[in-house]
């Protein structure tokens, strides 16, 4: 419980006994009540990081930053094109959400990011064929690699961990290896915080949907 300006305030609001401590000044208890209603309606989700400014690039091969898509609400993912399986089924489950978005007309309040952490193999080249082999819908949607420096130093803030693993040659002489990471993708307020993470292959979109409505 607590007092302002001699208004006594709980946890559970009674608004009849709330309008009587106001008084009798009408303009001022509409006013008051109405920054309680909004106050109430604030995403309370925590603030776990911030990724830094640095320059990436996306599939068509311009320039990114995060401080570029402010005011947008972000879903982030983290994948890799050779991945054999758990970062497809991130992406068409990604493209199904979006879908969803653009029903109930939030396709251009949600922007969505997907970050390689195998900028050595994924160009911008590889990004875009990858997501047009996967018919994904890029409308506001960012495919985005870059330096390792700052790739990694992208990712770390997600708490994404990137292990590569034995490097093999095939007959051409092309390199190829795994990369064991952690299945997840993550929802970034209008000034660009990670607020939530959620398991990427398998997070509720009922869930995703509620929480980027109490960010918009």
């Amino acid at each position: 419980m607590m007092k302002i300006k001699g208004i006594i305030l709980t946890k559970e609001l009674n608004f009849p006994n709330l309008i009587y401590q106001l008084g009798g000044n009408k303009m001022f208890r509409i006013i008051f009540l109405i920054s309680i209603l909004l106050l109430s309606c604030k995403s309370d989700l925590p603030v776990k990081g911030e990724f830094p400014d640095l320059t990436l690039i996306d599939q068509n091969g311009r320039e990114f930053s995060f401080s570029g898509v402010r005011g947008k609400v972000l879903v982030v993912a983290y994948i890799y094109t050779n991945c054999p399986d758990i970062c497809h089924v991130i992406s068409k489950k990604m493209n199904v959400f979006k879908g969803r978005l653009k029903e109930i007309g939030l396709q251009d309040k949600v922007y969505f990011i997907s970050i390689t952490f195998d900028p050595e193999r994924d160009t911008p080249d590889v990004l875009r064929h990858h997501a047009k082999m996967m018919n994904l819908d890029l409308h506001n949607w960012f495919f985005v690699t870059g330096d390792e420096n700052s790739v990694n130093s992208t990712i770390e803030v997600a708490g994404m961990e990137a292990i590569k693993g034995p490097i093999e040659f095939n007959a051409d002489g092309d390199q190829s290896y795994l990369i064991t990471h952690r299945d997840r993708i993550s929802l970034l307020d209008k000034k660009g915080r990670i607020r939530k993470h959620y398991k990427g292959s398998e997070f509720d979109p009922d869930e995703l949907l509620e929480d980027i409505k109490g960010l918009l």
